[in-house]
């Protein structure tokens, strides 16, 4: 599995923060040592249904990609992924991650641009 297929934790962070819940296929999970790692959505959910609470959801590219409105650019310019709206507006965000720049898109045009 590749982890730039997936939001790092942070951001995934920052999207719940911004109030985004995107239907997921794998998530974060926090090991008792403060680790985290992705787990799939089934292995998600106790027995009884209920949610792991350390849970957080990890949008994989596509996941996040279907929620953007048409018209976006994305750039790769060196190691860095740079994303912006084709709108001729500024730069939002660049990221080594290209997951992580679409989510800091999604959160930028959601909050922003009240979308």
């Amino acid at each position: 599995m590749n982890p730039d297929n997936y939001g790092s934790r942070e951001a995934c962070q920052r999207l719940m923060k911004a109030g985004i819940v995107l239907k997921t296929e794998f998530w974060w999970n926090q090991k008792e040592n403060g680790e985290y790692y992705l787990i799939s959505y089934e292995h998600c959910h106790r027995n009884d249904g209920l949610l792991i609470l350390q849970a957080i959801p990890a949008p994989s590219m596509a996941e996040v990609w279907r929620e953007l409105p048409e018209g976006i650019i994305i750039r790769k310019l060196a190691i860095q992924m740079w994303v912006w709206i084709d709108t001729n507006e500024d730069s939002v965000q660049h990221n080594t991650n290209p997951t992580d720049a679409l989510i800091n898109l999604l959160i930028w045009i959601k909050v922003h641009k009240g979308e």
